[in-house]
């Protein structure tokens, strides 16, 4: 079970944890990719879900650490919308990740996605450092995550980011290899009610079973992360 300690505290902030074992990663199957292509229809013609009122509270929430959410580092979720809206479609990368875009993509939040099996059980959350960076894709470009929340592998003694809301590191990005996993959705108290929260949490949950072969889920809603502590 992942325990989670937090070093950094933003207002607003609230998280849910998605832990899925057992999964087996594979190409995603006819019926996930059409819930994704349909997804991926409604949002352009309607928006994802909250609006403009959530897309710019999650937007505050990452200013608040000191990081500029914009351009290229606009939140993950933005991305999906962007890419739907450009190639009509969502990317086609694995179930896992699939998964994750369109939960992504329907609730309107950013979600990170790491292979427990490589990184551990024992994670934590903290802004990144002056001038931190880390590889988020295989041509080797580079987040500069300085001021960014993220999640890191490690605890208070010692962290590597591997995981925020705007991409993921290469270093924890899910392989065929995988099968113990972590989904972490970043929310905003400003724009999204626990109780919602939970609901797309449990939609994430359901669908680890549904399209991964997940033998076992667990979710865990944190409704207020706003001061540093343990959260195990």
């Amino acid at each position: 079970m992942v325990e989670l300690s937090l070093e950094c505290g933003l207002p607003g902030l609230t998280l849910a944890l998605v832990e899925a074992e057992g999964v087996q990663i594979a190409p995603a199957s006819a019926e996930l990719r059409q819930c994704c292509d349909q997804a991926a229809k409604a949002a352009v013609a309607e928006g994802s879900a909250g609006g403009d009122t959530r897309r710019l509270a999650i937007r505050n929430l990452l200013r608040s650490g000191g990081f500029r959410p914009a351009g290229r580092n606009k939140p993950a979720q933005e991305y999906l919308l962007k890419a739907a809206a450009g190639e009509g479609a969502l990317p086609n990368i694995s179930n896992a990740v699939d998964l994750i875009n369109l939960i992504s993509l329907q609730a309107g939040l950013p979600i990170s996605l790491v292979s427990l099996d490589r990184i551990g059980a024992r994670l934590s959350l903290r802004l990144g450092a002056a001038d931190e960076k880390y590889e988020f894709n295989r041509t080797g470009q580079e987040l500069n995550v300085e001021g960014l929340l993220c999640l890191c592998a490690g605890g208070p003694d010692g962290s590597d980011p591997i995981g925020t809301p705007v991409k993921d590191s290469m270093r924890a990005k899910v392989t065929e290899a995988d099968h113990h996993l972590l989904a972490c959705i970043y929310a905003s108290s400003d724009a999204v009610s626990a109780d919602e929260l939970r609901r797309w949490a449990d939609e994430l949950g359901d669908g680890f079973e549904r399209f991964c072969g997940a033998a076992r889920v667990g979710v865990t809603i944190l409704p207020r992360v706003d001061r540093p502590g343990n959260l195990s």
